[in-house]
């Protein structure tokens, strides 16, 4: 998405980029102490509140208090903030926005100059360069980590990325764009000046990494396959299956009109003539219940279901089943309302154990055998960094979601997967659940520098080019080259210097081989319902290579799948190669 380079100021005499030194063009340095930028524009704000957060700035009249005339770096003013991030009844995190448009003139023409630089004190922050032609908010941005002294931050225009939710658009900087600075990360001060366009941008070689030859490692021996009717069910209708991402599970469905849908029939009919076989619908159930707060916290002991959520599960129902595909309903709490508290409230998880009973209730009369429904999708998912949901607290959880269906439902399958976002090395420390109608699932990125990169979320937005499978001809010696920046975290840059070991099909087959035989010592079902690479900013030909790469580990370990992300295009058509990739066959 973008690329950074962090200069505290006791760093300048061994600058990596040379931004300042060449040709700028002053955009602000707030020495006029007013709201209004060198080139004309004027600065404004927006924030989370009128969509339920309560974030917002110390200075309540920021334009007259923020603009300070003194303090600044070696000059005589800045934009000086404290910003309090209060999620409230917000969904998403938090933020508060800080904004100044440059508009194209004769004079000033932003495509003229490769970036932007300034100076930066305080909080961790994301950097937008918005222009007309995203439609979506899907725009080019950058995020920069918190800095206690003033840091030179440089933003290569070339180097840009969109952070992949919406629809791809070229950047056009032959226009008017707006510059924005998004707090979203930790409340606190923050503090910029000398805001510049810069005409040159100019790197030195680091020799971060070496370009070694691939090392292959040695098999890792697989024990054999698992056989039981469940299983058998499992391989004929949960494989070659997609996710519907991005939508129920990550919002609240309002209106009942399919048309508004980002998915409805005519998408379910399509996948099914592209060959998938399968539907997993993740959904947000708890988001449909009458006065959710005080029903999730006990305080409401009566579970109210809005029809929003009957109408939304039924269309599914009847479409997969119209156009013979399984459907899977996903529990997907995006919200994070499954936290560690949450975890550990008996009121908490008697609510949700009753929700799913409510839910197989709802479907007691359909006999189809292709329906599963899936506990909680990725325990710990969207809880703050560092922060997760014990082991053992998540398994009570999901045993009494499945006797709170079995008290209603005897057999219906269900899919458990494990904390840390289902992964397989939690998992394969488990012991099975007690039910012998359950599926077991993992999630599989692997290798996780090859699928996430240009993924904002995992701060690797600013990552493009890795290639897959690894190639020492298609290396470099150089972080830069694969948009690898300082604020990059050491676990991702980590990765990249191992990538000429991890970057092949046996390494990613002797990961599956340690749940493949965990599997097999239990005997039972699995299927890995979430995996793919982002498409954002990887080459065409590397995403064919790892999803043919992939779709061969799954029929040699005879597991079941559906992807999340990275076959199709923003019209749900598969992408050039992915069929034959992944054995598709046209109905």
């Amino acid at each position: 998405m973008k690329i950074i380079y962090l200069l505290p100021v006791f760093l300048l005499c061994t600058l990596r980029v040379v931004a300042q030194q060449s040709p700028s063009l002053l955009i602000e340095d707030f020495e006029d102490g007013n709201s209004q930028n060198s080139l004309g524009g004027y600065w404004y704000s927006f924030n989370d509140n009128a969509a339920g957060g309560k974030s917002r700035l110390v200075q309540q009249n920021w334009q007259k208090e923020a603009f300070i005339t003194t303090g600044g770096y070696q000059s005589k003013g800045m934009l000086h903030v404290d910003v309090i991030l209060e999620k409230a009844n917000y969904q998403w995190n938090p933020y508060y926005s800080l904004a100044t448009g440059v508009d194209k003139t004769a004079a000033v023409n932003p495509s003229a100059y490769a970036g932007i630089s300034y100076w930066h004190k305080g909080v961790a922050h994301k950097v937008r360069v918005q222009t007309p032609e995203v439609k979506d908010y899907d725009y080019y941005s950058m995020r920069v980590p918190a800095s206690n002294d003033w840091t030179l931050v440089t933003i290569d225009f070339s180097m840009l990325n969109q952070e992949g939710w919406g629809k791809k658009v070229d950047l056009n900087l032959d226009n008017s764009v707006k510059l924005v600075w998004n707090l979203d990360e930790t409340s606190g001060d923050f503090e910029i000046d000398e805001i510049r366009f810069v005409k040159e941008i100019k790197y030195e070689k680091q020799n971060n990494m070496q370009i070694l030859p691939a090392q292959i490692p040695a098999p890792v021996a697989v024990k054999g396959n698992i056989s039981s009717p469940l299983n058998d069910l499992s391989k004929k209708y949960l494989t070659k299956g997609m996710n519907l991402a991005s939508w129920a599970e990550a919002n609240k469905i309002t209106s009942a009109n399919p048309k508004d849908w980002k998915y409805n029939e005519a998408i379910i009919k399509l996948q099914s003539e592209q060959g998938l076989l399968g539907i997993r619908f993740p959904i947000d159930l708890d988001l449909y219940i009458e006065d959710r707060l005080k029903v999730l916290s006990g305080e409401k002991k009566k579970i109210v279901i809005e029809p929003m959520l009957y109408t939304l599960l039924d269309s599914m129902n009847n479409w997969t089943k119209r156009y013979k595909l399984s459907l899977t309903i996903d529990y997907h709490a995006y919200d994070g309302s499954y936290n560690r508290a949450a975890s550990k409230d008996p009121k908490f998880r008697e609510a949700v154990s009753s929700l799913w009973r409510i839910v197989a209730q709802h479907f007691v009369h359909e006999k189809r055998e292709d329906l599963f429904f899936e506990l909680t999708n990725e325990p710990c998912l969207s809880l703050p960094e560092g922060e997760y949901i014990d082991q053992a607290d998540w398994t009570l959880l999901a045993q009494m979601m499945i006797d709170s269906i079995r008290r209603v439902d005897k057999t219906r399958p269900v899919i458990f997967g494990d904390t840390k976002w289902y992964s397989l090395d939690e998992l394969i420390k488990n012991k099975p659940l007690k039910d012998k109608y359950v599926i077991y699932s993992f999630h599989m990125y692997d290798p996780f520098i090859f699928t996430h990169q240009g993924a904002s979320w995992t701060n690797m937005g600013t990552m493009k080019g890795i290639p897959f499978p690894y190639s020492p001809e298609r290396w470099s010696t150089e972080f830069r080259d694969f948009g690898i920046v300082d604020g990059t975290p050491d676990w991702v840059k980590d990765q990249a210097k191992r990538y000429y070991q991890e970057g092949n099909k046996q390494f990613i087959k002797n990961r599956l081989a340690q749940v493949k035989n965990w599997a097999y010592d239990n005997n039972v079902p699995l299927i890995c319902n979430e995996w793919g690479a982002l498409p954002n900013t990887a080459k065409i030909e590397d995403l064919n290579a790892y999803f043919k790469t992939m779709g061969e580990i799954f029929r040699e370990m005879d597991i079941s799948w559906q992807v999340w992300f990275g076959i199709m295009d923003s019209e749900h058509k598969l992408l050039p190669g992915m069929a034959e990739a992944l054995d598709l066959k046209k109905k």
